[in-house]
């Protein structure tokens, strides 16, 4: 994202992160905390609780100016799109429990195969009731819709995939040739078969 936000609440999934600058106020304690999330999935509701506690003392000081711009940020909305896909994530009764594609994990099967150097779009839906936050490694994307909904270019590794819904993702293979994973990062789901294998070749 190429510009700082300001924001009351943050939701982070398994797996995701968000850096984030904290301005300090008067003199006394600040407990950083985990609000009661309850998205009408019992298995997924969790109960607020103490995450951190600051202290500030000291004299006070004159408050820097928290920054606006942040490092350079080259979105990926005009990019050539090589290859669309739609990928799938699933929870079935019959079958795989967790899937991908209605495929539960193989480790010496390619799942994707991508070409080095291009741009793809990949349209991530998920069919199920629950929450999946969607994971790639080495290489990182930018969400572009959630829903149906634009979102400001931003990159990310780990996104939210929201019950029934679906994320649109660019992403540039541009650095690493070879074979790699994307998954659930909710590691029971992941370990029940919820991961798949993606190659890059020159």
């Amino acid at each position: 994202m190429a510009e700082a936000q300001t924001i009351d609440v943050q939701l982070l999934g398994p797996g995701e992160r968000a850096e984030v600058l904290i301005q300090g106020a008067a003199a006394g304690i600040y407990e950083l905390q985990s609000v009661a999330w309850s998205p009408d999935i019992p298995s997924q509701a969790t109960d607020q609780f103490l995450v951190a506690t600051v202290v500030s003392g000291g004299e006070a000081v004159t408050p820097m100016t928290l920054p606006t711009a942040l490092i350079p940020f080259e979105s990926l909305e005009n990019d050539d799109i090589a290859q669309s896909r739609d990928i799938v994530f699933q929870e079935n009764a019959i079958g795989p429990a967790f899937a991908i594609d209605n495929l539960a994990f193989v480790e010496d099967r390619v799942d994707q195969i991508v070409q080095l150097g291009t741009t793809e779009e990949w349209t991530i839906r998920n069919t199920s009731p629950e929450w999946h936050p969607f994971h790639i490694h080495v290489n990182d994307f930018q969400v572009m819709s959630r829903n149906g909904n634009p979102e400001p270019p931003h990159y990310e590794d780990t996104t939210l995939l929201p019950p029934n819904g679906e994320v649109v993702i660019r992403t540039r293979f541009e650095d690493y040739p070879g074979k790699f994973v994307y998954h659930c990062h909710i590691l029971v789901h992941e370990d029940a078969g919820m991961m798949a294998v993606v190659e890059v070749v020159e």
